[in-house]
């Protein structure tokens, strides 16, 4: 079986819970790098950079989840 024939329909429920998780992810990462420029500390700079990173990472996974469901 394909990947495609075992995946199950996306819900309006669900899309809309996609939605607001992408919203909020795409607000950290913008806070985020706004941050950084007012942090001196080495290491806070690191974990700052290391949190961005991660938003960053949960964007894309959910931006292709949607692209990959037609979700838009």
């Amino acid at each position: 079986m394909s990947a495609t024939t075992q995946e199950q329909q996306v819900t309006a429920h669900e899309k809309l819970l996609i939605n607001e998780l992408l919203r909020m992810e795409s607000g950290d990462v913008q806070k985020t790098k706004s941050m950084l420029t007012m942090i001196s500390d080495p290491d806070l700079r690191q974990q700052l950079n290391a949190c961005l990173q991660t938003a960053q990472a949960h964007v894309k996974a959910l931006t292709d989840f949607c692209e990959r469901h037609g979700i838009g």
